[in-house]
């Protein structure tokens, strides 16, 4: 957005005399135009001169600018968009008048492990589903008068290590629920397609390479769960493909420069995983 101009008229100033101060000489080169973005106007500007259009601009582009805003300029649209950008803004920088069930919501989608920061009197059903549905360890957050058959499900499905927060009068139901959903090869490959990662809830019996290749092109993670002996070329490559770092769970045998080189385009910080013969030729490629 286009700063007015008494906003401007002071960021120019205050760039005056920080580029000036001998203070700042060592600090390496500092571009002008900084002075003048919105982040930093919300950051620097005196509080009678930040407007809400400017802090709504400013936490759009980055959601933990939200503690540079004034309470008083904290409405509704403005802590919706920090939260939507930046879910964990919601721990410390929304006030609680403000933690109404839409901005609760909007945190736990963004950032599912905001569900511990919801208060319990907004942890309805639509929220903490779509929070452990990210993340089914989290339903250790969830009131025991939520943990229902469905939110149990979701949870156990996203991550076995949810069992130990299920309500014992609902386990076995819930256990028997999910072997159920995982009982033919058409169920599986449905549940894989929407959720990869639930890979690790099929029958090895039923871990075709349709089913596993399938689960990696939707999240590469779920490679981890992919048998040695189904980890093929085309499985691997799908999985680095879509996340780079899981070239940890690639086999030696299968680490081809192709497959290592994918992964490190995908994800720079995968060649932690590259052999030491290939390291050298797929940095060259890099650059």
């Amino acid at each position: 957005m286009e700063l007015n101009k008494e906003q401007e008229a002071w960021l120019r100033e205050y760039r005056n005399v920080y580029l000036t101060g001998n203070r700042h000489a060592n600090e390496g080169p500092i571009r002008e135009e900084m002075f003048l973005e919105t982040g930093f106007a919300v950051r620097h500007l005196p509080v009678e001169l930040k407007t809400e259009a400017l802090c709504l601009a400013a936490v759009q582009q980055d959601g933990s600018l939200l503690q540079f805003v004034p309470d008083a300029l904290k409405t509704e649209a403005v802590c919706l968009a920090a939260v939507q950008h930046n879910g964990m803004t919601l721990e410390e920088y929304v006030p609680e008048a403000l933690k109404t069930e839409a901005i609760c919501l909007a945190a736990v989608q963004e950032n599912s492990s905001a569900l511990e920061y919801v208060p319990s009197a907004l942890k309805t059903e639509a929220v903490c589903l779509a929070a452990v549905r990210q993340d089914g360890s989290l339903l250790k957050f969830v009131p025991d008068a939520l943990k229902t058959e469905a939110i149990s499900f979701a949870a156990l499905l996203q991550d076995t290590s949810a069992e130990e927060y299920i309500p014992k009068d609902l386990k076995a139901k819930v256990k028997t629920a999910l072997e159920n959903a995982f009982s033919t090869e058409a169920l599986c490959l449905a549940e894989v397609r929407q959720n990869g990662r639930s890979l690790q809830h099929v029958p090895e019996k039923l871990k075709t390479e349709a089913i596993c290749l399938s689960a990696v092109q939707q999240d590469g993670w779920a490679l981890q769960y992919v048998p040695d002996a189904q980890k093929t070329e085309a499985i691997c490559l799908a999985a680095v493909q879509q996340d780079g770092w899981v070239l940890e769970y690639v086999p030696d045998a299968q680490k081809t420069e192709a497959i290592c080189l994918a992964a490190v385009q995908q994800n720079s910080w995968a060649l932690e995983y590259v052999p030491d013969a290939l390291r050298d030729k797929i940095e060259a490629s890099l650059r």
